[in-house]
């Protein structure tokens, strides 16, 4: 028989309370505790069964924890001081710290033997940046300068906030302080072009160096032009000395660095464009281009493509290499990039040829790489010829509609008010025209004529974007017809819509009959003559204007309009292309009106000819 441990018994780990007896009751082991004692089966689903006595010294015990714990919080609130820290003897004061900024500047000052005199210099620069110095002050604070750094500049301008006082000097100074801190800093100044914040420093010197300094930095520089454009800091310097700082041929020897180590021997007799290379030195045309696909493909993977020089570099492949080549290079990663290039130039016409040369897959991923900025493009110089390529080649048109039309009929009144938006909205219009475009930017979008890709009629494709941007085009300009008759090119913009549109412009005409009937001195205004002359000529269009000039104006107030040589012009217009019972009446009186009586002029003389051969 098993022994059964009574409650409360002191066992080998001491004495055992009631919850050692309900661990116990768990185990499956008997508990004796008097008569209501029972045995508890484990793990039978059944619910454990727990003496009286049990539960009755468990509520004691929780009971005893409230109170103590009632008790310290009792004694807290009467001694709120209590339980805080001791305060230190008077006899063992501890020794007060260093601050932050003194151990930082022992801990230079042991590492740097020129930490003072830096510290000096930067005190000085910090007097000398100031705008509202004396000149007299800056001058001395200068000369201070000069003489705390001479023969240490090289030293201090691998330094960010020392970098920034060479440069303070190359401002401010004047030649003879520019001419020290150039010689000092000409043997390292392809070491700085890679520097994180010397670069700032070079872009510095140039621009404010003098042509003779100039020339020794690109000197110092000569035949490393390539190795530091595939840097990712260096680029830049290289890029502003090929922008804003180079001769004709400088740009030469820098771009021949790229077409391999034989032709840069012949730097002097080569151009910095491919096509005149390859007429010099036709056999050498497979190596060059393998040079510069090379260099393109590490230009791409850097991401370095938003620089001019490397865009030229680019540009020379796109242009003359093989387009199956070209559509390999039109990856993700170029598409990225595609935003950077197309307010330039040369990556205008890069970006133009990704469109011809590529996919449909990849002509999306395009499209939707411009979303966000279709307005900037369609006001920018050069970004406004890539979306007329996009025009030409994409035969995806509901996506073109979606991505791009959309976002140029929302910003409609800023896109008509820049010289390139109107360009934009003619050849939606027009494309192609040649009264609109001069013969250079209609052989540039020529080219893309004879891709591959692109199978749908150009003619069908052109009509379907009409279609779509027509009406919304019309509505916009009905709205600002005023405004847009203040503007002698906004006008002409006017009368493409005239001659070009696809849909109905009877709220257009409407809007220009509401303007003569407010202020009919506008019809002999330059701006309006063309426009009514642009819409009376159009043979969709006269009838229904002359209809709608006769029924809506008084007869009087046109009769007026042939006081006036344009105005006599527009009324003639109105009468020339008669049959209808209304300009059959308005003949009628016309001729009893006296036109004989008003003044000379050639539009009076045909009008009266056009009246008596009536």
């Amino acid at each position: 028989m098993v022994k059964k441990p009574l409650a409360g018994k002191s066992g080998k780990y001491g004495k055992k309370g009631p919850k050692d007896q309900l661990k116990k009751q768990k185990s499956g082991k008997v508990i004796k505790k008097g008569k209501s004692a029972k045995k508890v089966v484990p793990q039978s689903g059944k619910k454990a069964l727990v003496s009286k006595e049990v539960l009755e010294a468990l509520k004691e015990n929780r009971l005893e924890k409230q109170n103590k714990r009632q008790e310290k919080l009792d004694e807290k609130r009467k001694n709120p001081t209590k339980g805080k820290k001791r305060k230190l003897p008077e006899s063992k004061e501890p020794k007060e710290p260093l601050k932050k900024k003194a151990l930082k500047k022992v801990r230079k000052a042991n590492e740097d033997n020129e930490y003072e005199n830096l510290t000096k210099i930067k005190a000085l620069w910090e007097k000398g940046r100031v705008n509202d110095i004396e000149v007299s002050k800056r001058e001395e604070i200068v000369e201070q300068l000069k003489e705390l750094m001479e023969g240490k500049v090289a030293s201090l301008m691998f330094k960010h906030d020392l970098a920034r006082v060479v440069q303070l000097l190359l401002r401010l100074g004047k030649a003879e302080d520019s001419n020290f801190i150039v010689k000092e800093l000409l043997p390292h100044v392809s070491e700085l072009s890679k520097a994180k914040y010397g670069k700032f420093t070079v872009n510095c010197m140039l621009k404010n160096s003098s042509k003779e300094q100039r020339k020794l930095i690109f000197k110092s520089l000569a035949g490393q032009f390539k190795k530091l454009t595939l840097h990712a800091e260096a680029v830049t310097v290289v890029d502003t000395i090929y922008n804003d700082y180079a001769t004709s041929k400088e740009r030469t020897e820098m771009i021949t660095e790229f077409y391999g180590k034989e032709l840069y021997l012949y730097k002097d007799l080569l151009s910095e464009h491919f096509s005149k290379v390859i007429e010099l030195y036709p056999g050498k045309k497979d190596k060059v281009l393998e040079e510069l696909l090379s260099h393109t493909q590490v230009f791409i993977e850097k991401g370095l493509t938003g620089h001019i020089i490397v865009q030229h570099i680019m540009l020379q492949y796109f242009l003359h290499g093989p387009e199956d080549t070209i559509q390999e290079l039109v990856t993700e990663k170029l598409i990225e990039q595609i935003v950077n290039f197309v307010h330039t130039k040369e990556g205008s016409k890069i970006a133009m040829r990704c469109l011809w040369y590529s996919k449909a897959k990849e002509r999306k991923l395009i499209i939707r790489t411009f979303k966000g900025h279709i307005k900037d493009m369609s006001i920018n110089e050069n970004g406004y010829l890539v979306l007329c390529a996009l025009f030409d080649c994409v035969d995806d048109t509901v996506l073109v509609k979606k991505a791009v039309l959309s976002e140029i009929m929302e910003n409609l009144d800023t896109i008509s008010m820049s010289q390139y938006g109107r360009l934009l909205l003619n050849y939606i219009l027009a494309p192609r025209s040649t009264k609109l475009f001069p013969p250079s930017i209609v052989d540039i979008l020529k080219v893309g004529d004879t891709n591959k890709v692109s199978k749908k009629d150009p003619q069908t494709r052109r009509q379907e974007l009409l279609s779509y941007a027509c009406p919304g085009i019309i509505d916009n300009f009905k709205d600002n017809v005023e405004s847009m008759l203040l503007d002698n090119t906004r006008t002409l913009l006017l009368t493409t819509a005239v001659n070009h549109a696809s849909c109905d412009l009877s709220n257009l005409f409407n809007a220009v009959v509401d303007l003569l009937m407010n202020d009919s001195s506008l019809v002999d205004s330059t701006t309006m003559h063309i426009l009514m002359r642009a819409i009376q000529q159009h043979k969709d269009h006269q009838s229904v204007f002359n209809e709608l000039v006769l029924s809506r104006i008084p007869v009087d107030i046109i009769i007026n309009w042939a006081k006036t040589n344009r105005g006599a012009f527009s009324v003639l217009r109105l009468v020339e292309n008669g049959g209808s019972v209304k300009v059959n009446e308005f003949v009628s009186k016309l001729k009893q009106s006296g036109v004989n009586s008003f003044d000379q002029s050639t539009g009076r003389d045909k009008l009266i000819e056009f009246l008596n051969k009536a």
